[in-house]
């Protein structure tokens, strides 16, 4: 009986361990994904569709995951979707119709950051 608690004991932290691993792995990727948004993405106006919260928190800060149509100076609109921390003040002020400015990674357009939020836009 000692020894099924063991390998249980054992293999609850090993899911723990590994779960630790792929949490900071995605989160790196996220962090270098952004940078890179920021640094060669393309800035552009867009509309906020839909706002909705994960259920999740970084930093003690909610999660949300937003979906905004992207007007870039060149080409046709396309929708995107990302999952943005903000804060409950943040939050409240962007509704679904909130002109924003984003950058988006001109590679893949699906790839998205919210740069200003903005009610003045046009």
């Amino acid at each position: 009986m000692e020894s099924n608690r063991e390998i249980g004991a054992t293999i609850i932290l090993i899911c723990m361990v590994a779960f630790w691993i792929v949490s900071s792995i995605r989160k790196k990727i996220r962090e270098e994904r952004k940078k890179k948004i920021l640094k060669v993405g393309v800035q552009a106006n867009a509309k906020v569709l839909d706002i909705r919260p994960t259920g999740e928190y970084l930093n003690n800060l909610p999660e949300f995951h937003v979906q905004v149509q992207i007007k870039p100076k060149n080409g046709a609109d396309f929708v995107a979707e990302m999952t943005e921390a903000l804060s409950y003040p943040k939050y409240s002020s962007l509704r679904n119709g909130s002109q924003v400015v984003v950058k988006y990674d001109p590679e893949y357009y699906k790839r998205v950051i919210f740069l200003q939020m903005n009610d003045n836009l046009t």
